[in-house]
């Protein structure tokens, strides 16, 4: 969540110079309502990792409890989606997919409420660039 909260950052600076530079108006809002769109996609890409995982977990023979509701599961099963190494290929793949997703869609709305541009992928990341040479030289002694 760490690196996701630091993308959620800096998207939202991204958001708000991109306002500023193309004069939509009201800078605030637009950083306020792609950020509440970046937590809450993060948040439902999250439930949707846990269900991915839940619904792989177990392999098909394992036993059902009709007291529970759920089924049996031992501490010794290995079956399941994150097992082996392409398991762990997996896992890295659900967790890179909690900031992905909800940065593309930030980065579609951008492009086409704010910008009001006509898809393609050289304006859809257009500014990233731009956004940390500012930052970088923002860090720069002043003479």
């Amino acid at each position: 969540m760490t690196f996701g909260g630091i993308i959620a950052i800096f998207t939202a600076i991204w958001i708000y110079r991109t306002a500023l530079e193309k004069k939509t108006g009201n800078a605030f809002y637009w950083v306020a309502g792609s950020f509440v769109v970046y937590l809450t996609l993060q948040v439902l890409m999250i439930y949707f990792n846990g269900m991915l995982v839940d619904f792989f977990e177990g392999d098909v023979t394992v036993e059902y409890d009709p007291t529970v509701g759920e089924n049996v599961r031992y501490s010794t099963d290995t079956s399941g989606l994150q097992s082996g190494t392409i398991g762990s290929f997996i896992g890295v793949i659900l967790e890179l997919i909690v900031w992905v997703i909800p940065f593309l869609a930030i980065a579609v709305i951008r492009l086409k409420l704010m910008l009001k541009q006509p898809f393609s992928f050289g304006v859809l990341f257009g500014g990233i660039t731009e956004m940390f040479t500012a930052i970088g030289k923002s860090f720069s002694s002043v003479k």
